[in-house]
């Protein structure tokens, strides 16, 4: 008798974040300060071993919506995190928005001032969000991140909002 010593399948697949810089010129080429905030929870992420890819739309000519859907089409974008301070709502609900129109499944995660200034209100304003991170985000991202992966908890995350039952938690 021959038997079959091959592993179980099990789904291993870890998913694909996109982190996206709001655009916040109004063309392309305009010099700006570029917040470091994202920078980083980009490299607080890719040293915990996430599949994090960027997207600077500073940098990038045409509609927010379709370089948003191209980017989530060709890297196989599972989840969506932005962020920024609330006079730029617009910018911000723009990258959450298109992700949402691009894929309703996708996770939206948003951080930044705009949330951690008032985060009830803002998550309220900010409707596409799924998440919002309060206050520094490099180990909250972490640990968020790994509860989106294992199907854990949100609920001993400190630093975080989201949407339960029609209530903020």
């Amino acid at each position: 008798m021959i038997q079959n010593n091959k592993p179980s399948q099990i789904n291993t697949k870890k998913p694909n974040y996109l982190l996206v810089m709001p655009r916040l010129v109004q063309n392309i080429g305009d010099g700006y300060s570029f917040p470091l905030g994202i920078s980083y929870i980009s490299s607080s992420m890719k040293k915990a071993g996430y599949n994090v890819a960027t997207l600077n739309l500073n940098h990038r000519n045409g509609d927010v919506y379709e370089i948003i859907k191209k980017e989530i089409g060709e890297k196989k974008i599972d989840v969506v995190a932005t962020g920024g301070l609330s006079f730029q709502y617009s910018t911000v609900r723009s990258v959450v928005e298109a992700a949402k129109r691009v894929n309703g499944e996708i996770i939206t995660i948003v951080g930044g001032g705009i949330i951690s200034g008032d985060p009830e209100p803002a998550m309220m304003a900010l409707e596409y969000a799924d998440f919002g991170v309060i206050g520094e985000g490099e180990i909250t991202i972490n640990e968020l991140c790994n509860a989106i992966e294992h199907k854990g908890s949100f609920s001993d995350i400190s630093g975080i909002i989201y949407k339960s039952d029609n209530f903020f938690i």
